[in-house]
């Protein structure tokens, strides 16, 4: 598989406070894992990989994917955004896979904010606020 330069340096590139969002996101799959209880295995089936091969990937050794970011969020029951939040505490954590996992009881499976983005719909002012954490 060829690699453009460029893009590899467009998806690694820093935000505004200098972090790597592969690296925030790693950090926050590796929180999520921590304080879920699931297990690296299952993440890695999840995603068709094979435990070594995200062991490299959670050690940020190897390059992630949209789509592994897309299939961890997945797992999770988390958006894409909550992936790269910089703001992430164990609490924070839990409390989002808590209304993760109510969003799924009640939506047959698929996490609330998630079925907007299969659905090809943008949510509208509001459609948030149900899910708004308070520390």
């Amino acid at each position: 598989m060829v690699y453009n330069e460029d893009m590899v340096n467009t998806m690694l590139r820093k935000t505004s406070n200098g972090l790597e969002r592969q690296k925030i996101a790693v950090a926050n799959i590796n929180l999520f894992l921590a304080v879920s209880h699931k297990k690296k295995k299952d993440l890695a089936e999840c995603m068709d990989k094979v435990p070594q091969a995200l062991s490299k990937m959670l050690q940020n050794k190897q390059t992630w994917f949209f789509e592994d970011m897309c299939n961890a969020a997945d797992f999770f029951n988390v958006s894409i955004d909550t992936l790269v939040r910089t703001d992430l505490t164990p609490f924070t954590a839990e409390q989002i896979l808590k209304t993760a996992a109510s969003d799924e009881s009640k939506n047959g499976g698929i996490a609330a904010s998630n079925e907007w983005g299969r659905r090809g719909l943008n949510p509208g002012p509001g459609d948030y606020e149900s899910h708004a954490l308070t520390d």
